[in-house]
């Protein structure tokens, strides 16, 4: 039995780990504090493929699920940028900046008791958009003060003669004089919005909108997201005005001027390249996306001056571009199919299991100058096989499941196997992903919402059971298989990818290819999680060396298209927002035509929303005092699954936020005896506390799938 070292253990941790970090955790050198970045950074394409698209003097869209490398890829361009004489780089997380940026209590007040004001929640909102682009160009001007003072004082001061205060001064001056103007006045909007025609003239010089259509929401493939403001029956009218306000604000802020100035002050530094990495950006809700684009990255990205180019991280299917031209942008995706899906599947697969084996042996080379060879059976590339398969190439993911295979078998002493990578798999699924339903039960949203969220839970149970179904088929192909034949992939006709969208953000799903089926359809394929396929006993894959396999993901059988027709006449509801009349989903199309105006009222609008029949009573009875925001649910899944107490940085890093969102989330949290802050060994730490667990855990059946018995 192979043994190792308690200094390769601990080495093999500390490379999973640096897998596992979120965002912005700096990759160092734990003696030196030096950054490794540039040790450690493996391209997911040839030549560092995704760092040189990143590095072009263009914006460009860095597009890929949680844990694709997207925050890594922004590390190593920064780290390449601080090189470059002409270049500086401010990273702004646009999510926590969001998140922070507060109402001014006096100003609401006094807004609101003027004449002709709107109403109070719009005004919040309105003021929130303010601050928020407010705290935008803070952070720009924090970050750029960073770099001047940290790695171009010197230059500085040798080249144009300028102290560091000559330099400051008048950046702190441009920025304050950016926001000197009165925005009090926003009692005349109404009259404003009323001149409409007028102000649509001036697009051109603003470029500004506040209505959203695009793809954002995951759940209704036919039904588009809209981002309008809708409040009550002046919905029609508080859009005009937000988009009145918008337009505004974006001539008071003057915010290619603003930039016009800072280019100014830059010149003499010989600085001619500002990149600005926003990261998070698909963390916005829908109108606050918008806005963020049209006021702020639209015009900036379309200003002929050349000092500004954005670095955008986001999430497939979650990206709104407004005026953004998209010819003129690099658009990179980082997941599976995107990155490796070519002219056959064979191909894809072993570009992705290359970049696989690339990344952990780099990792291990550096922390336990070894490769994977020391840790694993003999047949190591049958290793990296299905540590693809488990992880599907993802960074993040498979620092998980090397965490659990060093907990469950190195540290043991037993090397790892095909066998121990499918336990770990399966143990990743249980902890980490599937639990995402259980937590959702009590989002603090309305029913509707969370029985969205919970119809996508039924859709996913019958993909499995058919899965499973399909074990025990009878067919002229799976005759030729020995052994159980795999059936943890499908296809649907590729119209229906959007509906599957919020189970491949969260791992459920990952969309695996694109082909022909036998009907000549344009199909996508997709696997279900390897780690789900070994919880639930689905072999994982295709079989091989039979000329009948090439088309087996294609197989009529996986054609899961009837699966998904069947749910939405189920699950999907058409509903007026006026008169509360429920249509027929056989309607939609015709309601389409009539840009879903109610046929029974002829005022209200109708929306299509996805209710869950099988959890409605679930949901039901869950008594909303219990319902927490996301990210006070994230804190509780995490010290519940952690079995330990944690620091805010630990949490934040399972929950992709700032430690200091976390910090005040937990005093909130505290006061409502959700959890113990303390002290341990000189850092404060959370501990749930039993009636959390209690409350939000225990007797918590729907943290699993509600399957059939299994009879595989």
């Amino acid at each position: 039995m192979p043994t190792w070292k308690p200094d390769d253990l601990k080495a093999f941790a500390e490379a999973a780990q640096s897998l596992k970090l979120y965002r912005r955790a700096e990759l160092s050198d734990s003696d030196t504090n030096r950054p490794l970045i540039e040790k450690l950074y493996v391209d997911p394409l040839p030549e560092d493929g995704v760092l040189q698209t990143v590095l072009r003097q263009s914006t460009t869209i860095l597009i890929g699920r949680k844990g694709t490398g997207k925050s890594t890829v922004f590390q190593r361009a920064q780290h390449e940028i601080r090189k470059q004489k002409s270049s500086l780089s401010s990273y702004i997380d646009i999510k926590t900046v969001y998140e922070s940026a507060e109402v001014d209590p006096a100003l609401l007040q006094k807004i609101s008791t003027a004449n002709n004001a709107l109403s109070e929640n719009t005004i919040r909102r309105l003021l929130l958009y303010r601050a928020f682009i407010r705290e935008v160009l803070t952070e720009i001007r924090t970050e750029i003060q960073k770099q001047i003072d940290s790695s171009l004082f010197e230059r500085l001061k040798g080249t144009v003669g300028k102290s560091r205060a000559e330099v400051f001064e008048p950046l702190d001056d441009i920025l304050q004089t950016a926001f000197a103007d009165d925005f009090t006045d926003v009692t005349g909007i109404s009259a404003l919005s009323e001149k409409k025609g007028n102000l649509e003239k001036e697009a051109a010089e603003t470029k500004i909108g506040a209505s959203v259509e695009g793809s954002i929401g995951p759940i209704d493939a036919s039904a588009k997201a809209s981002a309008r403001a809708e409040i009550a029956d002046t919905a029609s009218r508080e859009s005009n005005q937000e988009q009145t306000y918008s337009r505004i604000l974006l001539r008071n802020l003057n915010i290619t001027g603003v930039m016009k100035q800072v280019a100014d002050l830059l010149a003499p530094m010989g600085i001619r390249h500002l990149y600005i990495f926003i990261d998070d950006f698909s963390e916005l809700p829908p109108d606050a996306m918008a806005v963020f684009v049209d006021t702020i990255l639209a015009p900036l990205n379309n200003w002929s001056h050349e000092l500004i180019k954005f670095k955008v991280a986001a999430y497939p299917n979650r990206v709104y571009y407004g005026q953004i031209d998209r010819t003129k942008i690099d658009e990179i995706y980082l997941d599976l199919f995107k990155l490796y899906g070519g002219n056959d599947v064979n191909t894809m697969e072993e570009k992705a299991i290359e970049f696989t084996s690339r990344l952990i042996n780099n990792r291990l080379k550096y922390y336990c100058n070894s490769t994977l060879k020391k840790f694993a059976e003999s047949d190591v590339d049958t290793v990296y096989r299905h540590l693809f398969y488990a992880t599907v190439g993802n960074p993040r993911n498979l620092g998980h499941v090397l965490h659990n295979l060093r907990d469950s078998h190195l540290a043991y002493g037993k090397e790892i196997r095909v066998r121990a990578v499918r336990d770990a798999a399966a143990k990743y699924y249980e902890e980490k992903i599937e639990p995402y339903f259980g937590v959702q039960k009590f989002r603090h949203e309305s029913f509707a919402e969370r029985s969205s969220v919970f119809s996508l839970k039924e859709l996913l149970e019958a993909f499995v059971t058919k899965a499973r179904e399909l074990r025990n088929h009878s067919s002229k192909v799976f005759a030729l298989i020995e052994g159980r034949p795999p059936t943890s992939h499908f296809h649907v006709v590729s119209g229906l990818e959007g509906i599957l969208s919020t189970l491949e953000l969260n791992f459920f799903l990952t969309k695996y290819f694109e082909m022909k089926d036998r009907d000549g359809r344009q199909v996508s394929v997709y696997a279900l999680n390897y780690g789900l396929c070994n919880r639930y006993s689905i072999e994982f894959g295709r079989p091989e060396g039979q000329r009948e396999f090439r088309l087996y993901f294609v197989e009529r059988i996986f054609d899961y298209g009837p699966i998904i027709a069947d749910y939405l006449k189920r699950n999907q509801e058409i509903k007026c927002s006026t008169c509360d009349a429920v249509h027929g989903i056989d309607r939609l199309e015709s309601l389409r035509l009539f840009d879903m105006l109610c046929p029974s009222c002829k005022k209200g609008t109708c929306s299509v929303t996805n209710l869950s029949k099988k959890y409605e009573q679930v949901l039901q009875n869950i008594n909303d005092e219990l319902l927490l925001p996301p990210t006070e649910l994230g804190i509780l899944e995490a010290l519940y699954s952690e079995k330990r107490n944690l620091a805010a940085a630990e949490i934040a890093g399972e929950l992709d936020c700032s430690y200091q969102l976390v910090g005040k989330r937990g005093k909130i949290m505290e006061e409502r005896g959700l959890v113990n802050r303390m002290m341990e060994e000189k850092r404060r730490k959370f501990q749930i506390t039993d009636e959390a667990v209690r409350t939000y855990f225990d007797a918590n059946e729907s943290r699993r799938l509600n399957l059939p018995d299994d009879n595989g």
